[in-house]
């Protein structure tokens, strides 16, 4: 990895370690699979993916005290998740993953509102709401992890810090 998008990684967690890191639909869904049977990576919905670039995102993201999401973030996630899984398989993916969408998920784990944020109408033009929700959420205080250029775009035109897998992934030599 260059010394200088290391330098703007760890600048990245010291800020934003206990507040947490804010994943977008794409690395959320490779983290969820990867870590319920990492022989998904590279196939349906993960074709982009290998198993390194999934040790590399667990890996940063394990060094934060929580995932930030939101629902919009999660109902896209899970209907990806269930066009991967069939069956008995997909019943015990979503049974592993029900407490993240109850009332009281776990603590490494915060779902932050998207009511009452105004959105704004370039990014939603643009990218859609999901997108332009996650860029009315994390603004300019929470982290966003995405492998989405145009969102990474929108958020660095915006001031949010925000970080590209993609552009980690290459700086670790996985592309």
């Amino acid at each position: 990895m260059t010394s200088g998008l290391k330098a703007e990684l760890a600048t990245h967690l010291q800020r934003h370690r206990d507040d947490g890191i804010l994943l977008d639909t794409n690395v959320l869904l490779l983290l969820w699979l990867a870590t319920f049977d990492p022989r998904l990576i590279g196939g349906k919905r993960l074709e982009k993916y290998t198993p390194e670039d999934a040790v590399l995102l667990a890996g940063y993201v394990g060094q934060f005290k929580r995932i930030l999401t939101t629902s919009t973030i999660l109902t896209e996630t899970s209907n990806l998740a269930a066009l991967v899984l069939s069956g008995d398989r997909k019943l015990a993916l979503f049974r592993r993953l029900f407490p993240l969408f109850g009332f009281s998920p776990p603590d490494d784990f915060h779902r932050c509102s998207v009511d009452g944020l105004t959105l704004d109408e370039s990014i939603f033009v643009r990218l859609g709401f999901t997108d332009a929700s996650i860029a009315a959420t994390v603004g300019t205080q929470h982290l966003l992890l995405t492998d989405d250029l145009d969102l990474y775009l929108a958020a660095q035109a915006q001031g949010t810090p925000a970080i590209n897998f993609t552009h980690m992934r290459e700086a670790a030599g996985l592309l």
